[in-house]
């Protein structure tokens, strides 16, 4: 006869990864205002008046509701250093070239158009 193994069971914890709401808001918002504007469409066609345009203001203030719910519960994981998908809107930094004389941002690569002073490239000597 076999021997049979005896063990005990233990409270183990795991993490599940599933849609994380704010990406299912930002996806609802999204089809809210597609399915929506083609549906105003389809009224401003069968009535054959711009009444229905009224509409589009409702799908953009939608819109914007869940978007902005999905911002705050982004920022809420964020405070409290739990992971959270997509990115929360605001200045981001970025690397300009900027004049060496006067600082300002430079739109040209030869010369600079606040102070006229004439760039030097590292390739020139």
């Amino acid at each position: 006869m076999k021997e049979r193994r005896v063990t005990y069971r233990f409270e183990a914890r795991r993490i599940v990864r599933g849609v994380p709401l704010e990406t299912l808001l930002d996806v609802t918002a999204k089809v809210t205002v597609v399915v929506g504007s083609f549906i105003v469409l389809a009224a401003i066609v069968a009535v054959q008046s711009l009444e229905p345009m009224i509409m589009l203001a409702g799908l953009f203030f939608q819109w914007l509701f869940l978007r902005c719910i999905a911002e705050h519960i982004r920022l809420q994981k964020k405070i409290a250093g739990i992971d959270f998908a997509g990115r929360i809107s605001g200045p981001r930094l970025e690397t300009i070239w900027a004049c060496g004389h006067c600082n300002s941002m430079l739109h040209s690569e030869n010369h600079c158009d606040n102070c006229g002073a004439r760039i030097k490239i590292d390739s020139d000597d």
